[in-house]
């Protein structure tokens, strides 16, 4: 796939790219290739995005890339990678995307317990676009964190 229809080619096209960046990272990170002490599935999600965002021009922080990242960072493996990738759909071709999944898992994740809540917090400050997801419950438990930070 060449590089104009990877980024233009539409929500397949972005689905598929977003799996194979995914995989490079992982690969890369399990080859010691990745200056960072996090796990390869981490970085996977990492570098998938954020090279999705630097393809498109948009600016990336690391922090807020990592904020971004919290649900999915929740996730099974094999899930998280697909909810990724249907989240860039989402942001992309947002008519093309299964929103109703997309949103069930974010919030999903987002209300299980785990060690992600400063990510939460941090990715509902910078408003990303998973917020646009959040049912009210899910929303008012990430306030509540904030709060209490």
């Amino acid at each position: 796939m060449e590089f104009w229809s990877k980024l233009f080619g539409g929500a397949d096209a972005c689905r598929e790219t977003m799996r194979k960046s995914y995989e490079k990272h992982v690969r890369l990170a399990r080859e010691g290739k990745s200056p960072s002490t996090s796990p390869p599935h981490s970085l996977g999600l990492y570098g998938a995005l954020g090279t999705r965002y630097i393809a498109r021009g948009t600016p990336v922080v690391e922090v807020a890339l990592w904020g971004e990242l919290a649900p999915f960072l929740m996730m099974k493996e094999k899930e998280a990678v697909e909810a990724l990738a249907e989240y860039a759909v989402f942001q992309e071709y947002p008519k093309e995307a299964r929103v109703v999944w997309l949103k069930r898992l974010i919030n999903a994740a987002l209300r299980s317990p785990g060690d992600t809540a400063a990510l939460e917090t941090v990715g509902f400050i910078n408003q990303v676009s998973w917020c646009a997801l959040l049912e009210p419950d899910t929303k008012k438990a990430i306030e509540d964190t904030a709060q209490e930070r």
